[in-house]
C-alpha cells in the first residue's frame, strides 16, 4: 500500500500553493538483479546481485505557483525524500574489479530546491508578430547516505562498505545541480519557420561508490569512488513550412561533443599522502545531424 496526498490552495487566479505527500517504491532493474556478468566494450566488468532489496520512498514537495498570463508560469519547489535501502553501483570484493549493485546503506536523504518557469519574451497575439518563448528548469539537491557496516545473527562481522574513514556519502547517481533550458522562435505566419535550442547541465556525480579492499582495514586500504564529470549538452532543431502539406526540418544533437571523464583519486603507492586526480575513462558520444521531410496528405 503505497498512500499519496495532494493538496491545492488557490489564493487567487494567478497563484497557487501545493503541497504533496507519498510513498513510492524503487524496485531493481533487470540489469542490477541479473545473476550473471556483463563486459562492456571499454571492459568494465559488471554483474547483478540479485540479494538487493527494493527501495522505499517517502516524498514530501512544496510549491510556488505564478501564473502572469495562462501560458506563462514561474513556480519554485522545495522537495525532501528519504530513501531507506538506496541501490548504489559498488565495486565488489576480491581482485577482479567487478562491479555489482548492494543496498550499501540503511538510509538516504534528499533536499533540494527547483525553479521551474514558461515565459513568453515576445508574445506574438496577432500574425504580424513573431513568437519566442524560453523554458528553463533548475535543480539544486543536497544528498547524503550512510555506508553500512553488515554482520551476521551471532554479531561476526561479514562486510563493510565504508573506507577511508567515511561512515557516510553522497547518493550515487546524483548531481548537485542539474539546469535545462530551452529558447523556441517561430515566425507565427501562415507558413511559419520555427527554431529551437535546449541545452542540458548536471554537475559531477558519483558513477560508482569507493570501497575498502581490504574488508577489516577499508581506513587504508581502499578504493576512492568513481566520478563523472559534469557536461552540457546542446541540441538544436529547425523546421519550415514549405506548403500547406509540406514541411521540412534539420536536427543537430549534441552539438558542443563535449569529453565525459570518468575521474578517480589515486594515492601514491610509496607516498601515501599524495593524491593524485587521475582520468580512468575518456569518450565523446559523437554529434548527430538529421534531415527530415514531412508530407501530409
Amino acid at each position: 500500500l503505497y498512500p499519496s496526498v495532494n493538496l491545492k490552495y488557490a489564493l487567487n487566479n494567478k497563484f497557487n500553493v501545493r503541497f504533496a505527500n507519498s510513498y513510492t517504491t524503487t524496485l531493481p532493474e533487470f540489469k542490477e538483479i541479473a545473476p550473471f556478468e556483463y563486459v562492456s566494450p571499454t571492459g568494465q566488468v559488471t554483474r547483478g546481485n540479485p540479494n538487493i532489496e527494493a527501495s522505499i520512498n517517502r516524498n514530501f514537495d512544496l510549491k510556488f505557483e505564478y501564473f502572469p498570463s495562462k501560458d506563462q508560469l514561474i513556480s519554485i519547489t522545495g522537495f525532501h525524500k528519504n530513501i531507506q535501502d538506496p541501490i548504489n553501483k559498488v565495486q565488489d570484493r576480491g581482485s577482479a574489479g567487478i562491479f555489482s549493485y548492494f543496498n550499501a546503506g540503511d538510509e538516504a536523504n534528499i533536499y533540494g530546491i527547483e525553479l521551474d518557469s514558461r515565459i513568453n519574451i515576445i508574445d506574438g497575439d496577432d500574425s504580424e508578430t513573431p513568437n519566442l518563448k524560453f523554458n528553463m528548469n533548475a535543480t539544486r539537491m543536497w544528498h547524503k547516505q550512510d555506508l553500512k557496516e553488515i554482520f551476521d545473527e551471532d554479531g561476526n562481522f561479514i562486510r563493510t562498505f565504508r573506507f577511508n574513514n567515511k561512515t557516510d556519502i553522497g547518493l550515487q547517481g546524483a548531481s548537485n545541480w542539474i539546469i535545462n533550458g530551452a529558447l523556441s522562435f517561430d515566425t507565427n505566419t501562415d507558413l511559419p519557420f520555427e527554431a529551437t535550442i535546449s541545452g542540458t547541465f548536471a554537475s559531477d556525480r558519483i558513477y560508482a561508490l569507493g570501497s575498502p579492499e581490504i574488508q577489516t582495514s577499508g581506513d587504508v586500504n581502499y578504493n576512492e569512488s568513481i566520478v563523472e564529470n559534469g557536461f552540457v549538452v546542446l541540441d538544436l532543431i529547425l523546421g519550415k513550412q514549405l506548403t500547406e502539406n509540406l514541411k521540412v526540418g534539420v536536427t543537430a544533437k549534441n552539438l558542443l561533443n563535449p569529453e565525459i571523464k570518468r575521474t578517480q583519486e589515486i594515492r601514491n603507492p610509496n607516498t601515501p599522502t599524495v593524491v593524485s586526480n587521475e582520468t580512468i575513462l575518456s569518450y565523446t558520444r559523437g554529434a548527430q545531424l538529421g534531415i527530415n521531410i514531412q508530407y501530409q496528405f
